[in-house]
C-alpha cells in the first residue's frame, strides 16, 4: 500500500490523561490567538509544518486517525521512546503493531504542547506525521483549500458563514450524517487523511435511492473479491442540502469499514474550505455558490488512480 493509504482506528487504546484534560484544552483553546499557516498537500490531503521534539516534519490534517502517528524514521530522529505497542488495523485487513510513545515538545505555529501522546507507526514514512484527534482536540483548525492556508483558532465569524454538521467525538474520528446517491446516512465517518474515494458497508448500498453505478471494466485481485471487497463503483456525495454533489470512487465491504456504516474523503472539488471544530462537537464546510440541483450522470469509467486505500486489491498496472 503507498504511504498514508490507511485510516487508524485503534480498539482499546488509552492515550493521555484522560477526557477530562483534553476537554479543559478545549475549553482554553477559545480564547487562543488565530495563527495563519501555509498549507502544504500530500495528494489531495493537507499537511502543515510541525517540530516533534525539534525535529522538523509534514504533518498530515487527518480526522480519520484517532491520535497523532509518527513514522519510525521521525521517531528515531526525534529519539521518542517506543513503549508498549498496540495494533492499528488498516481498511483492506492487514494489522499493523504500533508503538506508544510521548512526544516532550510539540510545536506548531508559534503554539507548544508538552508530553503529547503519541504513536509510532510501521505504515508511514520519511519525515511524515498524522495530526489525528489529539490535535484537533487543542487547535481548531480552519483549512482554506483555494488558498492553501491552515488557521489554528480560527474567529468565530470565519465559521459563521460555512455549514457545519454535528459529529459524533466518541470513537475519537468524527461521525456524521451525509447525502450519498439522494440518502441522507448517519454513522460516516469525515476522513481529511483520505484521497481517492471511501468505503461503504453493504447494508448502506442496499438503502441509497440512487443505486452505485459500477464499471464493468474495474478489476479486484481474487484476495479482495475473497474478503468480500466490491470496487469499480462511482457515488455522488454531498455534504449540505443544496450543494454541488462529487462524485466518488467507493469500494463496499460485506462489514462495516472499520466498525461504522461507511468512511469518505473530505477533500471534494464542492468544498473550498473545512473546519474541524472539536470544541462545539462540528466540522464545518464552505460550499457557498451552491443550489439545489438534481443528481448528474456518474460518468462511464473509474480514474485509475481511485481508491488509494485499495490499491492492494487491485492488479499492477501493466
Amino acid at each position: 500500500m503507498k504511504a498514508f493509504a490507511f485510516r487508524t482506528l485503534i480498539a482499546g487504546l488509552c492515550l493521555g490523561a484522560g477526557v477530562a484534560e483534553v476537554m479543559s484544552q478545549m475549553h482554553r483553546a477559545s480564547a487562543s490567538a488565530s495563527v495563519i499557516l501555509a498549507g502544504g498537500s500530500n495528494a489531495t490531503r493537507t499537511t502543515i509544518p510541525v517540530t516533534i521534539d525539534g525535529e522538523r516534519a509534514s504533518c498530515v490534517l487527518d480526522t480519520g486517525t484517532s491520535a497523532v502517528i509518527v513514522s519510525q524514521w521521525l521517531a528515531q530522529a526525534a529519539r521518542l521512546p517506543a513503549e508498549a505497542g498496540t495494533f492499528e488495523l488498516a481498511p483492506d485487513g492487514r494489522t499493523y503493531v504500533d508503538r506508544q510513545t510521548e512526544i516532550a515538545h510539540f510545536g506548531v505555529g508559534g503554539y507548544s504542547l508538552h508530553d503529547l501522546p503519541a504513536l509510532i507507526s510501521p505504515n508511514i514514512s520519511g519525515d511524515q506525521a498524522l495530526c489525528g484527534y489529539d490535535f484537533f482536540a487543542r487547535f481548531p483548525t480552519l483549512i482554506d483549500r483555494d488558498r492553501r492556508q491552515v488557521t489554528l483558532f480560527p474567529p468565530a465569524s470565519h465559521l459563521a458563514r460555512m455549514h457545519c454538521l454535528p459529529v459524533d467525538l466518541k470513537p475519537h474520528v468524527p461521525l456524521a450524517t451525509v447525502e450519498i446517491n439522494d440518502t441522507w446516512v448517519n454513522h460516516i465517518v469525515l476522513d481529511s487523511g483520505m484521497a481517492g474515494g471511501g468505503a461503504l458497508w453493504d447494508g448502506v448500498r442496499s438503502e441509497l435511492r440512487r443505486p452505485l453505478v459500477a464499471n464493468a471494466d474495474y478489476e479486484t485481485m481474487p484476495a479482495g473479491i475473497r474478503e468480500g471487497f466490491a470496487c469499480g463503483a462511482i457515488a455522488w456525495v454531498r455534504y449540505a442540502a443544496g450543494a454541488p454533489p462529487s462524485s466518488m470512487p467507493v469500494c463496499t465491504e460485506p462489514s462495516r469499514p472499520d466498525g461504522y456504516n461507511g468512511i469518505i474523503e473530505t477533500n471534494l472539488p464542492a468544498v473550498h474550505a473545512m473546519a474541524v471544530d472539536y470544541a462545539r462537537r462540528r466540522i464545518c464546510f464552505d460550499v457557498s455558490g451552491s443550489s439545489e440541483a438534481a443528481l448528474p450522470a456518474p460518468p462511464s469509467s473509474v480514474t485509475s488512480g481511485a481508491w488509494s486505500r485499495f490499491n492492494s486489491l487491485r492488479p499492477p498496472k501493466s
